[in-house]
C-alpha cells in the first residue's frame, strides 16, 4: 500500500501463509486458545499483544489460521468488548505524544504539521469506526484527549 501523507511507495514486507490443512504438529488445542485468548485479555493484555505472546510462548502462529477467526472475534464471542479500537488508541497516545513535546518546543516545524497528519489520520479512522458500528455515534474524541 501507498503512504497517505508523501509521495513514497509502499514497503515491502513478507506475508503469512495460510493454508486450509491442519496443523498436526500444534500441541494446543482450539478451546485451549480460546481460553488463553480469554484470559490474556482479562490481565490487562493487548490484541497485538495477546498474537504476539501466543505465537512466541505457545508456538501458535496465529489465531486465523488454527481457529478461522480473528482475536477480536473471539473476544467479542466471549462478550468482551473494547470501548475504544486499539489501532485508534494508539494513535491517540502518539498524538498526546506529539502534542507534549510541542507544548516544549514551539518552533519545532516539521512536529507542528506531524501533529496535524496524526489528527487527520485520528478523524478518519473514527469516521470509519462510526460507520461500521465499532463506536457509537455520540462517542467524542474530546473524550479521550
Amino acid at each position: 500500500m501507498a503512504r497517505m501523507h508523501t509521495r513514497k511507495k509502499g514497503k515491502s514486507k513478507s506475508r503469512r501463509v495460510y493454508s486450509d490443512a491442519p496443523m498436526d504438529w500444534l500441541q494446543v488445542s482450539k478451546d485451549e486458545i480460546r481460553n488463553m485468548v480469554v484470559e490474556m485479555r482479562k490481565s490487562g493484555l493487548s490484541k497485538s499483544m495477546i498474537g504476539i505472546k501466543l505465537r512466541d510462548q505457545y508456538g501458535v502462529p496465529g489465531t486465523k489460521p488454527t481457529l478461522n477467526k480473528k482475536v477480536s472475534t473471539v473476544l467479542r464471542e466471549a462478550g468482551i468488548k473494547e470501548s475504544v479500537p486499539e489501532d485508534l488508541m494508539s494513535l491517540i497516545n502518539r498524538y498526546k505524544n506529539v502534542a507534549k513535546h510541542n507544548e516544549l518546543n514551539p518552533k519545532d516545524q516539521s512536529n507542528i504539521r506531524g501533529q496535524a497528519l496524526i489528527m487527520s489520520k485520528i478523524l478518519r479512522l473514527v469516521k470509519y469506526y462510526k460507520r461500521e458500528g465499532y463506536l457509537a455515534p455520540e462517542w467524542n474524541l474530546s473524550k479521550v484527549l
